[in-house]
């Protein structure tokens, strides 16, 4: 039987300084657009040639832009597509104290 390994793996470095003035955008969608830094871009691309992240079978990410960013460098190194799954979006948790 074959061994199936799950990576879950966190965005690399977004560019925090840009700010979206166009009011048409909700928070979340401003959220899901922001982008990686050039340190971001960089480290995603070294993150890429792990070891371990090569000979990946599937590749899915958030449809939040820096996910998919980070996740190109992956999807190049093993010549697969990126399977987008909104569901993969980040979650708004909260505690009632």
């Amino acid at each position: 039987m074959d061994e199936t390994i799950i990576y879950l793996i966190r965005h690399s470095e977004q560019y925090r300084d840009y700010e979206y003035k166009d009011e048409i955008y909700n928070e979340r969608e401003k959220n899901k657009k922001i982008i990686l830094s050039v340190e971001g871009e960089e480290k995603a691309k070294v993150f890429s040639q792990k070891k371990q992240l090569k000979n990946i079978d599937v590749l899915y990410s958030s449809d939040f832009v820096r996910a998919i960013a980070t996740a190109k460098y992956i999807a190049k190194k093993n010549n697969i597509t990126i399977n987008i799954d909104e569901r993969l979006g980040e979650r708004a948790i909260r505690c009632n104290r």
